[in-house]
């Protein structure tokens, strides 16, 4: 065991109970406590009783000050070990050596006290509400009905479901696990997953999602996920790890966290210095004034709530179906300068039906058979639907010399006659004359053409729905602050241009490929202000794609993403465009919160700095002020968990 770890193992992997709190050692825990009671009770014997003699209460405190303290010390050696010359316990260590060599024993040994036991306070605070914060979105089953291989029915931890059991959900008992339905029907609510799109109907064949509430008939359902794997697991695991990912400081508190001791403890040097200087105080004084700023040049009073208040606002926003991946993805949000949308299956529904087909001199069966099979070997939304519409048989062996032009359509060989599906654009590349009734439909419908060896033969009219609160969640996000919202279509431009209309908005980018898309976001991000952010929003199809350029991905999709590998910065839950607006909302709060938490502690220090410099504090009063500063920060942290704010629809502004 090198000196790093035995080093490691005298810190408990803390430097108080922060650690011990969260990580459940109990042991550990207890020994902290019993130390720091030992210690106490040597401190006011040293105190209290008179007959000791003036060296032996010296040694005492001495004493007192290295059970309270070898954790202290040895976090402070830990962290010149890894170059942190200027860390928080190295500081308070420094501050109890120097007092104890200019002869303020007492008041050193009491700064070990304090430290110790106020970080109790902080630190049980903190693990107080991350605790209570975490259990809100804590939905899964502990129990399950399973159908052994006897055919008879036990209740067992729901952690041993393994895939493949068949389980029993009862009406009013919460769905256990992921899985699917064998028999029986039912009406389920997800709305415990954030998903508020409200109750749904369930029959066999369907999938459940654990967490969800069964409300009304039984259900006879095999199991297709383990607990840990399952969408309640996966939404808890998400919203307690998020916090630690990133920078959990705003951008605009990094700064002051990196230059805040330093400059406190130059402060501190140089009143140490000067003063005996320049008055007639002595030298022991002047320390002592000095290792007190050492105390307030810590900055955990001011940082100290920032990660409950992320992590109250991660819970906030699941609780809202809003589901954050990172620090970063909240920062992002918090700063969204422009807001990017893929246009189908976030503004629109994302599924076009065929309403029409205009067969021309052919049927409109026939029609949309050739357009089905031209459209085979395409991914696209459009070939998706057709082929739904058609219903029929795909001959594959009669396609031959498939090619496709993204935003444009295709050009294939059927059965060795050439065709054309596409749009107008492509039509007139081939020199194919459209009638004039076939080259406008009604506002918001999309046309689809078909040629057959270069000459028209007729038109397949689809209708992709706005999604209901598109327009109201684009107006939601321009009261939030945000400067700029673009849309991105694979449409032609005139059908672009009219959604754009619909929606109000100004700038838009037609028949986009991936590609496309790609590079246009690339340009919209080098042209945002200082300090201002590009948000792209997918639909729940883009979940499992690279990031884009953009500062964070955002995806309108179901709960069912909590169950597929995805790269999203952020989930808004039920396709609600709405979502968004109170995503940033709840971002700028956490990030508003927490300025204005560490602008409190940070008064705090600045009063206790003047007043140290004019000698009429003393070590211990600083630190238990510190501390409560510390501790009101942690508890003003609450106020990000209101179930008012994150239940509310209204954006917060900027």
């Amino acid at each position: 065991m090198n000196l790093t770890e035995i080093l490691e193992k005298l810190t408990g992997g803390s430097t108080a109970a922060g650690g011990r709190l969260a990580n459940g050692d109990v042991s550990s825990l207890m020994f902290f406590v019993a130390r720091l009671v030992v210690a106490c009770a040597g401190f006011a014997a040293a105190l209290l009783i008179e007959a000791i003699p003036p060296a032996w209460v010296t040694v005492i405190l001495i004493a007192c000050a290295l059970i309270a303290g070898f954790d202290v010390i040895a976090a402070a050696v830990l962290g010149v070990l890894r170059r942190d010359y200027i860390n928080r316990d190295l500081l308070t260590l420094a501050a109890a050596v120097l007092a104890f060599i200019f002869s303020a024993q007492i008041e050193g040994c009491a700064l070990l006290l304090l430290y110790q036991i106020t970080s109790i306070f902080i630190d049980y605070a903190v693990e107080r509400t991350r605790r209570s914060v975490l259990a809100t979105v804590y939905c899964d089953a502990a129990k399950a009905n399973l159908i052994g291989e006897n055919g008879r029915e036990s209740t067992v931890d729901a952690s041993k479901l393994q895939p493949g059991n068949i389980i029993v959900i009862r009406a009013g008992e919460t769905v256990p696990c992921d899985c699917i339905v064998l028999k029986g029907s039912s009406r389920v609510d997800r709305a415990p997953l954030g998903d508020e799109t409200g109750v749904t109907e369930v029959r066999a064949g369907d999938e459940l999602f654990s967490g969800s509430a069964n409300l009304s008939g039984e259900l006879r359902c095999e199991v297709s996920a383990a607990r840990e794997d399952s969408a309640a697991s996966r939404l808890y695991s998400t919203v307690e790890s998020a916090p630690r990912k990133g920078e959990a400081l705003p951008e605009a508190l990094i700064g002051v966290k990196k230059y805040f001791a330093p400059a406190v403890s130059a402060v501190a040097v140089l009143l140490a210095v000067v003063l005996p200087i320049i008055t007639d105080m002595s030298f022991a004084e002047s320390i002592r004034r000095a290792t007190m700023l050492l105390i307030i040049a810590s900055p955990l009073s001011m940082f100290a709530a920032i990660p409950v208040i992320r992590l109250c606002a991660c819970c906030g926003a699941a609780r809202a179906g809003i589901l954050y991946d990172s620090c970063s993805a909240m920062d992002a949000m918090s700063g969204a300068g422009c807001v990017a949308f893929s246009q189908s299956g976030t503004l629109t529904e994302g599924s076009p039906k065929v309403v029409e087909v205009r067969g021309g001199r052919m049927g409109g069966d026939v029609l949309l058979k050739i357009a089905a099979h031209a459209l085979s070997s395409s991914s696209s939304p459009i070939s998706r639907c057709i082929a739904e519409a058609y219903g029929g048989q795909i001959s594959l062996d009669l396609i031959e010399n498939f090619s496709e032009a993204p935003g444009y359509g295709v050009e294939v060989v059927v059965d060795g006659i050439p065709i054309r599906v596409g749009n107008r654009a492509l039509m007139n590349i081939g020199r194919v004359t459209i009638p004039d009734d076939d080259l406008f439909s009604e506002d918001g419908d999309q046309i689809v053409y078909v040629a057959i060896t270069d000459e028209y033969a007729g038109c397949i009219i689809l209708r992709d729905s706005l999604r209901e609160d598109a327009v109201s969640g684009i107006e939601d996000l321009r009261s939030c602050g945000v400067d700029s919202i673009v849309m991105f279509s694979a449409d032609s431009r005139d059908h672009a241009a009219r959604l754009a209309g619909k929606l109000g908005i100004t700038e838009y980018y037609s028949e986009c490929s991936r590609d496309k898309q790609r590079s246009s976001l690339s340009s919209l991000k080098q042209s945002l202000a200082p300090g201002r952010s590009l948000v792209f929003v997918g639909s729940g199809d883009e979940l499992g794609g690279a990031h884009t350029a953009a500062d964070a991905d955002a995806a309108l999709a179901g709960v069912e993403a909590l169950s597929v590998p995805n790269n999203c910065d952020v989930i808004a839950f039920g396709g609600k465009v709405g979502k968004l607006a109170q995503a940033v909302g709840i971002a700028r709060y956490a990030r508003m919160l927490s300025l204005a938490t560490a602008g409190g502690a940070a008064v705090v220090k600045l009063i206790l700095m003047i007043i140290a410099a004019l000698g009429v504090s003393t070590l211990w009063f600083t630190v238990f002020i510190d501390a409560i500063a510390a501790v009101a920060a942690a508890l003003v942290s609450i106020l990000a968990f209101s179930g008012e704010l994150y239940g509310s629809s209204k954006p917060v502004k900027k």
